[in-house]
């Protein structure tokens, strides 16, 4: 028996509008998860990036590190560069000084310089030559001067000349 005169429909848990709702609430939960999703995914390549990039400032400074030491290194040369330049001018100075005292009248033959010493080997009219054109200037620039002469056949002398410095002298300003 029937008492309604339409036709019964189908009953769902879910009304359209709630089905419509439902459906918006999943499509917003779905869009979040995604947008979650995509900043784990973006976090991830930034640490990446991080990492790379403190390995890379590592590596420039390390870098850098290696280029100072080179830099204290080359300094080190050009520093040595003009102190052997200077002492060459220095020498050449003294060996300039050292034939400008030489008189034209004694005739060297080896001259050896050191530091604190200078040895002249040489021929000489005359022990008075020696002494007065040769002697008198050692003594002048050297604390000790001594000569020893050793006489040749033609009436001429050999002479070996001794010039030394005081090394505590020399070394103080």
């Amino acid at each position: 028996m029937n008492y309604s005169f339409t036709q019964p429909g189908k009953k769902t848990i879910l009304k359209k509008v709630s089905r419509i709702w439902w459906g918006y609430i999943f499509l917003t939960l779905f869009i979040f998860a995604g947008f979650v999703a995509m900043l784990k995914v973006q976090g991830y390549f930034m640490r990446q990036n991080e990492k790379a990039a403190i390995e890379m400032q590592q590596q420039m400074l390390k870098e850098i590190k290696e280029y100072q030491e080179m830099m204290i290194i080359e300094e080190e040369k050009v520093q040595f560069e003009t102190y052997i330049a200077s002492q060459n001018n220095m020498l050449k100075d003294s060996v300039e000084n050292l034939f400008d005292l030489i008189p034209e009248q004694i005739t060297l033959n080896k001259i050896q310089m050191e530091q604190y010493q200078l040895t002249l080997y040489g021929t000489t009219p005359s022990k008075q030559i020696y002494t007065f054109l040769l002697e008198v200037p050692l003594r002048s620039i050297f604390n000790q001067s001594r000569a020893d002469f050793y006489m040749l056949p033609n009436g001429w002398y050999n002479f070996v000349s001794i010039s030394k410095l005081n090394q505590q002298e020399e070394a103080q300003p």
